[in-house]
């Protein structure tokens, strides 16, 4: 009667562990699109989506995510997938290598009849390396910074994908034409109580206008390039989850990865290596002035509070 019960409740009224085993059976069910012999499917830490380990009978590790059904669709997924297709047949940075389906698609929409919605989802291959946060060197940083202006050259390049804004202010904003009209703001501050969102906003849209929005300046970013997100492999900088890539100023990449080193004590060495290790690719004083740097740290702080 238990299992019965359990099978047979809402998915929303599930905890965690009770919805990972129900996106598991679907999960399954997308690597049946996939011409890739599963041995072993093992769940991954939970963050917004759901992911999965695959080890092949074949010997190789593989990713399946399994996207949230309020995150990007299959035409914004399957972009940013073509994107990651792009930097590996493009440059020699490490990033995940999408796997096709059978029907050469790269993404597989799923349903399951104990799962509200169907799911996107996708299969990468797996990418080895070691996080590092406590014990981040200015070294290590430093070649985050040339992988982030590597990044950013080839995303001046990939116009035309489907992805949206990355410093939109909220979920809402990404519906409007303007990511910080008054309605937007306006709801932003009616949820919080704090009225200096409003002073934040008013910092970016100057930074904004005044960076502009050519190739010099503004393309596709990655949009969450912390600690979580860039490992080291053989000394060389690997990075994953390409799930928040959008288009956005290449300042707010790099306000991303600066803000997720606040806690480190070595946060002032680390910062000033990221920001050599980027110069030195891309030496473009607007992108790394201090002032930009710091609204845009602003917003994204903004942003996760209102997630």
């Amino acid at each position: 009667m238990a299992d019965f019960q359990a099978n047979t409740r809402p998915f929303a009224e599930l905890d965690r562990a009770g919805r990972t085993r129900r996106l598991r059976r679907l999960a399954e069910a997308a690597l049946t699109a996939y011409d890739v012999p599963v041995a072993r499917l093992t769940p991954l830490a939970h963050g917004l989506n759901t992911a999965f380990r695959v080890d092949g009978a074949d010997g190789h590790r593989y990713v399946l995510r399994v996207q949230r059904p309020d995150g990007p669709g299959p035409a914004r997924v399957r972009s940013e997938m073509a994107w990651l297709s792009a930097l590996r047949r493009e440059t020699d940075l490490v990033v995940p290598r999408p796997v096709p389906t059978r029907e050469r698609d790269l993404v597989a929409v799923v349903a399951d009849p104990a799962v509200p919605e169907p799911r996107t989802c996708v299969l990468c291959h797996w990418v080895d390396g070691r996080f590092v946060d406590e014990r981040l060197s200015a070294p290590q940083l430093y070649a985050v910074g040339e992988f982030t202006a590597r990044l950013h050259l080839h995303g001046a390049r990939m116009n035309g994908l489907d992805r949206g804004r990355v410093d939109d202010l909220t979920e809402f904003g990404r519906t409007q034409v303007d990511g910080f009209s008054a309605a937007v703001v306006d709801r932003a501050v009616a949820r919080t109580g704090d009225e200096r969102i409003r002073d934040a906003v008013a910092r970016v849209r100057a930074v904004r206008a005044e960076l502009g929005f050519g190739a010099d300046a503004f393309g596709l970013v990655h949009g969450d390039l912390r600690q979580v997100n860039y490992l080291f492999h053989r000394g060389r900088v690997r990075a994953i989850d390409f799930d928040d890539c959008g288009f956005g100023h290449y300042a707010y990449d790099l306000a991303v990865t600066l803000g997720a080193l606040r806690h480190l004590p070595q946060r002032e060495e680390l910062r000033e290596a990221l920001l050599d290790g980027y110069r030195s690719v891309r030496p473009a004083p607007a992108t790394t002035d201090p002032r930009v740097l710091a609204a845009f740290a602003t917003l994204r702080r903004v942003q996760l509070r209102l997630r």
